[in-house]
């Protein structure tokens, strides 16, 4: 009798935490209060994050500091600029309470990422890989989505809970029964956590389509975005198998942002595309071409033949080699402050920069 008290408060105590408020009902409905919310709320809508906002800050600039000491950086500075302003903006519009730190990664791969505390990276090719600054932005809507919530150490705080919350159940009945709660509970653990992660996405995507409508680009950019990826999917099947074992489907993440989006109040006018994404993309492509070619001309070089001569006193002079060398430079950046629009008078903050001129 004991065992079976001892499983079913285990199960119990599962079912609970899954069916606490906060999970099943839609959330951040609130829109016209963005930049004024905790959208990161409470563990199981109840329990404080384990995990304080400064110690988050710096767990996430000692990982940045290790990625950095092995991935590539694009230094270009009319690149590097646009990528942070477009990013900036963003964050002014959303409900972020750290400054972000935003560079560029040199690598082909479509993607961006950040870790806690604020330190963002955007990928080379998801430059290359937008049609235009909506998608761009709303990508790194998503992303920053995964920052301000602090799914990161939400996750954790989780982790470490349910943890807890097993001991109790771990001192009813024998050894067997034991056993038989611990494997169970670790199965209950697993399947929480990937629900987390699921979990994460969905609202990580809600926040990001939210954030991209409120900094004035249209909303529905996430959807052409996410139809790319499933154009890609169908073409290539099982590429992105590892992908879809903690990601929503494609096509519910379609549906879902299409549902969002009718919550949201309609606008006059949508930001699509700007000349300056253009030239910044032309630009970035063209510093990729020329470091393909200069690389490529590298190799050649290393397996062409030289020709060598006798001299006259019968011995041989090698021939001329030549090599190039430069100082590489390092600007150093203030840490950037979080800045909302209402920090400065109106007439001060424009919807959106100068440069930014809509094309028609």
């Amino acid at each position: 009798m004991n065992r079976l008290s001892a499983k079913v408060s285990a199960f119990a105590l599962v079912a609970l935490l899954l069916s606490l408020p906060g999970y099943a009902d839609r959330k951040h409905g609130d829109v016209e209060n963005i930049g004024n919310r905790d959208v990161a709320g409470k563990i199981f809508g109840v329990l404080p994050n384990w995990v304080s906002q400064e110690k988050e800050i710096a767990l996430g600039s000692q990982l940045a500091t290790e990625f950095e000491q092995t991935a590539r950086l694009v230094d270009d500075p009319v690149v590097s600029e646009y990528v942070d302003r477009t990013g900036q903006n963003l964050i002014r519009h959303s409900d972020a309470k750290v400054p972000f730190h935003i560079k560029v990664v040199d690598t082909d791969e479509v993607n961006a990422f950040a870790f806690p505390g604020g330190y963002f990276y955007v990928n080379k090719g998801l430059i290359l890989a937008a049609d235009n600054e909506a998608e761009l932005a709303g990508v790194m809507a998503h992303e920053m989505s995964h920052v301000i919530a602090r799914h990161a150490t939400r996750r954790m705080s989780k982790g470490q809970y349910l943890q807890l919350f097993s001991i109790p159940a771990l001192f009813v009945g024998g050894y067997l029964a034991q056993m038989g709660i611990q494997n169970a509970m670790g199965l209950g653990l697993n399947l929480e956590l990937m629900g987390i992660t699921r979990d994460s996405e969905r609202e990580a995507d809600q926040l990001g389509i939210q954030y991209l409508w409120n900094s004035g680009y249209d909303p529905n950019a996430f959807v052409s975005f996410f139809e790319k990826l499933l154009e890609q999917e169908k073409s290539k099947p099982g590429r992105f198998a590892s992908w879809f074992r903690t990601h929503p489907s494609t096509e519910d993440r379609i549906a879902a942002a299409l549902n969002e989006q009718r919550y949201l109040p309609e606008k006059d006018n949508y930001m699509i595309d700007t000349s300056e994404f253009d030239r910044v993309k032309a630009r970035l492509q063209s510093i990729d071409n020329t470091e393909k070619s200069e690389g490529a001309t590298g190799k050649q070089d290393q397996k062409r033949p030289t020709l060598k001569r006798k001299t006259d006193s019968g011995g041989q002079e090698p021939g001329d080699t030549g090599g190039s060398g430069g100082d590489d430079g390092s600007q150093k950046k203030s840490r950037p402050t979080l800045k909302r629009p209402s920090d400065n008078p109106p007439d001060q903050q424009p919807q959106q920069p100068p440069d930014q001129q809509p094309k028609d």
